[in-house]
């Protein structure tokens, strides 16, 4: 499997957001503040972000290679299968609390940047960022532009930056506009990881202290940049620079590692990975309705031991979910490849 360490990251990003909105459900549902899901420092939601390097990473991939139908075939892999979690998510939501779609959830399911809406996952504004970027590179995956790829996202960075510091564009990050979409500083972790694909590309193999040093370098700079920050999304370009900085030198490193272990469990951990996306769009629907019941219908405190089974419940269902996926993802590769 090319680039199979890729796939470990995505595991390893989803597992932190997992532990993240467990804390966040624990405190939502029974005002839990001192359990297990309370150890990592709240700085770390940033986790979600890192997919935003890989998605940078992958797609500067697929343009190298010259993949065919590129915004028809993103556009049907974000798609289907979060239209189906948006749908779980409506039924869910009226058979535990009553409540029914208002007009707002077409402006939610389209995923475009249409300012503040109620989100039925509660996790896709991300997939709004992933939207506005297929978008924009969609004419690099052109043949006849697809070498200037790299310059348009030493151009866009060079724009993030103007927009933060010379135009105050500061405040556009979970809600964006099409005005504010493509300037806001997140987009930084996509352009960095569109970029270390070109550098590892051109970059020989490495001893591997090499790849192992920058990993224990970028671990050692986010904790020690991320512990003590105060609560509060995060914003300052002082702190999305160097984190996506640290992202995408973390994919280098593993991606140089790759050539040198390929042992058969790695492989198998590599292949759970197809079902990160998965479980990242249902995991806070069966989080909350998990807690849900527990806290309203069967009357629980919630503790330790009520939290790893709602672990257990998103692990099954998140599961079935990920086959549901996968599905639909080869249906429609297969019929645009």
């Amino acid at each position: 499997m090319r680039y199979y360490s890729i796939q470990i990251l995505r595991i390893l990003f989803m597992s932190m957001v997992l532990y993240l909105h467990v804390r966040a459900y624990l405190f939502i549902y029974g005002a839990q503040t001192g359990t297990f899901f309370n150890m990592v420092p709240d700085a770390f939601m940033a986790v979600a972000l890192p997919f935003f390097s890989i998605s940078g990473f992958i797609m500067s991939f697929l343009i190298d290679i010259g993949y065919r139908n590129f915004l028809p075939r993103r556009l049907l892999r974000a798609y289907p299968t979060y239209l189906c979690g948006v749908a779980i998510s409506l039924v869910v939501g009226y058979l535990l609390w009553g409540k029914t779609p208002d007009k707002g959830i077409f402006a939610a399911a389209s995923l475009l940047p249409l300012g503040p809406v109620d989100l039925p996952l509660r996790v896709e504004w991300t997939l709004i960022y992933e939207i506005a970027y297929y978008v924009l590179i969609t004419p690099f995956a052109t043949p006849r532009l697809r070498r200037y790829f790299p310059a348009f996202l030493a151009v866009w960075g060079a724009a993030v930056l103007v927009a933060y510091f010379a135009f105050g564009l500061q405040d556009a990050y979970v809600f964006n506009t099409w005005r504010t979409v493509f300037f806001s500083a997140y987009n930084l972790y996509f352009i960095t990881g569109a970029l270390v694909y070109y550098v590892q590309k051109r970059t020989p193999a490495l001893p591997w202290i090499a790849p192992v040093g920058i990993l224990v370098a970028c671990a050692v700079y986010t904790v020690a940049s991320g512990w003590n920050r105060p609560l509060g999304v995060i914003k300052s370009i002082a702190e999305i620079g160097p984190w996506s900085l640290c992202t995408a030198a973390t994919i280098f490193a593993v991606v140089k590692l790759e050539d040198r272990f390929r042992h058969p469990v790695l492989m198998a951990m590599a292949d759970f990975g197809e079902y990160a996306y998965a479980y990242y769009l249902i995991h806070a629907v069966i989080l909350s309705a998990v807690f849900s019941i527990m806290v309203y219908t069967l009357g629980w405190q919630l503790d330790n031991l009520r939290a790893f089974m709602a672990l257990g419940v998103v692990a099954v269902g998140g599961y079935f979910f990920g086959r549901l996926d996968l599905a639909l993802h080869n249906f429609f590769k297969n019929r645009l490849r």
